[in-house]
């Protein structure tokens, strides 16, 4: 009996489950026949139960090779994305391919990863490149980051500082120093902070010989902000959602000088897989490059509202079952509308998961 094809998708961040929803309902849709198969690190259930099968990723990397190797066996499984391991499984890709395996990491080159993780690099590389990016200062003592503040407040512009490395907009904040002292305390979400507090701060860690990190110091930048997911297939953008944020609302966008922006970074960058690029507006309206995520969004389950199935359309395309003009006839299916997250709760699913070490090549 000839076993069905499958595509796995190994963990990934936050939008994981919302990945695996939209390639069953692109399965149901099209009356597919392949197997979907999810894996995780740790047991999550209300993820994993999307999937036709389901499997606990080994702890340590240097196990990983096996793993992969006995569940492509065991399945038939023709297509990986990789997920949060990207750029791990990168390096394992000429291994992973022996195996008859399609791998889609986000990049194509190890170093792609590097320079889309770091802020610094990745904005000179892309305005060097002739892409409009946000101007950053690296700093890191307290000397340098009171410095890069002065420049940018002498020329009247606010700044803010985030770290060179980091996802979720984590340890980002605008440094004003018309807000109260206590704004980063009492209103965290508001992403406000005295520049005096940071420093003060900075200069306590200092005296107690803890490790400063590596930020930058950018000019605040108006907005709007816009996320585009995108699907891209070394470096040529086969389908692209954007979305304009403006408080807890996003809106879709297929058009626009943002929207042409983070396409030319993903073709610039080479990128591979299902990614996300981030712009902003800056004081005169023109969108500026904020960072590249060679990795789906957390939002990109929201896409799906749009008419566009962007993890759908990436595993029928790795199955071989969508080919270019079927796949430019779907996206005419764009709806450009509003949504907004909210918030709901459900019993948490029972599921056969299994883990590395019941791995059978025995179907």
């Amino acid at each position: 009996m000839v076993r069905p094809a499958a595509v796995w998708f190994m963990e990934g961040v936050s939008s994981q489950k919302d990945i695996l929803k939209q390639v069953k309902q692109a399965r149901t849709e099209g009356d597919y026949v392949f197997t979907l198969i999810a894996s995780h690190r740790n047991e999550r259930p209300e993820i994993l139960s999307e999937a036709d099968f389901s499997y606990i990723e080994p702890a340590d990397n240097d196990d990983l090779l096996s793993f992969i190797t006995s569940v492509c066996e065991k399945h038939n499984v023709v297509a990986i994305h990789a997920g949060k391991r990207g750029w791990l499984m990168e390096k394992m890709r000429a291994d992973i391919e022996t195996l008859g395996v399609k791998l889609t990491t986000g990049a194509c080159h190890v170093d792609t990863f590097e320079l889309a993780d770091n802020k610094t690099l990745f904005s000179e590389q892309m305005f060097c490149a002739g892409l409009a990016s946000v101007k950053s200062i690296q700093v890191q003592t307290p000397e340098e980051v009171s410095d890069a503040i002065s420049s940018l407040e002498s020329k009247g512009l606010l700044p803010c500082i985030k770290p060179v490395r980091g996802i979720y907009g984590m340890g980002f904040w605008v440094l004003k120093r018309s807000v109260k002292q206590l704004a980063f305390f009492n209103n965290p979400e508001h992403r406000h902070m005295h520049p005096d507090i940071l420093l003060t701060a900075l200069r306590s860690a200092v005296a107690a010989q803890e490790e400063l990190p590596l930020q930058i110091v950018m000019p605040y930048l108006p907005g709007p902000e816009r996320s585009t997911d995108m699907l891209v297939e070394k470096g040529r953008v086969i389908a692209a959602v954007a979305r304009r944020k403006a408080g807890s609302v996003q809106a879709f966008e297929n058009e626009g000088a943002a929207f042409q922006l983070a396409q030319a970074c993903a073709h610039r960058l080479g990128a591979d897989g299902l990614i996300n690029i981030q712009t902003r507006d800056n004081d005169q309206g023109e969108p500026v490059l904020l960072e590249a995520n060679l990795r789906p969004s957390g939002g990109i389950g929201y896409t799906a509202f749009s008419g566009i199935n962007l993890p759908g359309l990436f595993a029928l395309r790795q199955l071989g079952l969508l080919n270019d003009s079927e796949t430019t006839e779907k996206l005419g299916l764009f709806k450009s509308l509003q949504v907004i997250s909210t918030h709901n709760v459900k019993p948490l699913p029972v599921v056969e998961i299994s883990t590395p070490d019941n791995v059978s090549s025995e179907v």
